[in-house]
C-alpha cells in the first residue's frame, strides 16, 4: 500500500516519460530548425530527411552576417520591440494601476472585455485603415510610428495581465506613504511599481514576444528602411525557390535575443508569474 501523498513508482515513470515525450516534442521544430541551418543545399533537400550523419557547414550563417541588409533588420527589429514594450509597459501600468484601484463604476465590466477583445481582433482589420490614414499624412515607413502602432495592439493585453499584480498590492501600504507626505505619483513610482515590478516584467517578456514576431504590421505599413526580421525571413520565399539554409540560419539568429532575454529575467518572471496566480 503506498503511502498518501507519494506517487508509485509506475506512477513516476508516466509522468517523467510524459515530461520527456512532451518536451521532445516541443523542442523538435527548433532542434530541426539548427539543424537545417548547417545543411548545405544537398543535405536540405534529401528525402528521406538526413537528421544526423551530416557535414555540417557555417556558410548559411556567414552569408547572413556578411550581409549589411541582415544587420540593419536585426537592429531594427530591436529597436521597434524595445521602444513598443516600453511604451506599452509605461502607460499600460499607469492604466491597470487605475483599475485596480478604482471603485467599480458603470461600463467597468464592459471596458474590461473589450481590452480581451481588441487584442482578438484580426490585425488586418485595423491595417486597411491605418494604412490609408498613414498614406495620407505621408507617414509611412517610419520607425516612430511603427513603434507606436506595436505599442497600441498590445496595449490591451499588457493592461489585461497587469491589473491583477496591481489589484494584490495592499492598499494600506499606499495609505501609509501618503500619511508620510508622499504625493501621488511618488506613492505610484517609489512604492506600488517597485512592488508590481515582476509582473511587470512577466507581462514586458509577452509583449516584447508579440513584438519581436509581428508580421502584418511591419509588411504592411513599413518599408525597405524599417523591415524587420518576420518579413526579412519571409523573402527567402518566393514563388520560384525555397532556401531552407538561410531561412533557417536567420529563424535561429531570430530566436537567440528572446531567449538570452528569458533567460536573464528567468527569477522575475517565475516571481511574476506565480504571484499573478495567486492572486488571480
Amino acid at each position: 500500500m503506498s503511502t498518501p501523498g507519494r506517487r508509485s513508482p509506475a506512477g513516476s515513470i508516466a509522468l517523467y516519460g510524459t515530461l520527456a515525450l512532451s518536451s521532445v516534442i516541443m523542442l523538435f521544430p527548433i532542434f530541426w530548425t539548427v539543424s537545417t541551418s548547417i545543411k548545405d543545399r544537398v543535405d536540405t533537400f534529401r528525402l528521406p530527411p538526413v537528421i544526423i550523419g551530416f557535414t555540417p557547414t557555417w556558410k548559411n550563417y556567414q552569408q547572413l552576417l556578411e550581409d549589411p541588409t541582415f544587420i540593419r533588420v536585426m537592429v531594427n527589429t530591436i529597436v521597434v520591440t524595445a521602444g513598443s514594450t516600453i511604451v506599452a509597459l509605461a502607460i499600460g501600468s499607469l492604466a491597470a494601476y487605475a483599475l485596480a484601484r478604482a471603485p467599480r463604476f458603470w461600463g467597468r465590466r464592459p471596458l474590461e472585455v473589450s481590452l480581451i477583445l481588441l487584442r482578438a481582433m484580426p490585425a488586418v482589420v485595423l491595417v486597411v485603415p491605418l494604412y490609408d490614414v498613414l498614406a495620407t499624412v505621408s507617414l509611412l515607413g517610419k520607425m516612430p510610428v511603427l513603434i507606436v502602432l506595436y505599442a497600441m495592439v498590445n496595449l490591451p493585453f499588457a493592461i489585461w495581465i497587469m491589473t491583477p499584480y496591481f489589484q494584490g498590492i495592499p492598499m494600506e501600504l499606499e495609505e501609509a506613504a501618503v500619511i508620510d507626505g508622499a504625493s501621488g505619483a511618488q506613492v505610484f513610482r517609489r512604492v506600488v511599481f517597485p512592488l508590481a515590478l515582476p509582473g511587470v516584467v512577466a507581462t514586458g517578456l509577452f509583449v516584447g514576444l508579440l513584438a519581436w514576431n509581428e508580421f502584418l504590421l511591419p509588411v504592411v505599413l513599413g518599408n525597405e528602411a524599417t523591415k524587420t526580421l518576420p518579413v526579412f525571413i519571409s523573402g527567402f520565399v518566393s514563388a520560384r525557390t525555397l532556401d531552407w539554409g538561410p531561412l533557417a540560419a536567420a529563424s535561429s539568429l531570430a530566436i537567440v535575443p528572446i531567449a538570452l532575454l528569458t533567460i536573464a529575467m528567468q527569477g522575475r518572471l517565475v516571481r511574476g508569474l506565480s504571484q499573478g496566480a495567486v492572486k488571480g
